[in-house]
């Protein structure tokens, strides 16, 4: 999706979150999370909210709800 061949790809799928720390199952198969289709790994918006993965979680720590993109010390 980004133009590196996976194989070569620490993101395959360009949203920002490292490959081998996208969602995997029990048995460490890749997931789907939003039912699409395209597991996580390889998909640019993991939830299917509309919003891309790699705009979710500006500050990266984890945790989209905290992230203050206005820098008003309000969560947005």
């Amino acid at each position: 999706m980004d133009g590196i061949p996976n194989y070569l790809d620490d993101d395959d799928d360009g949203d920002g979150v490292s490959t081998s720390l996208e969602a995997v199952d029990a048995d460490g198969n890749p997931i789907d999370t939003d039912g699409d289709g395209d597991v996580d790994y390889l998909d640019n918006d993991d939830d299917g909210d509309g919003i891309p993965t790699a705009d979710e979680d500006a500050n990266m720590d984890g945790d989209p709800t905290n992230d203050d993109s206005d820098g008003n010390g309000v969560p947005d």
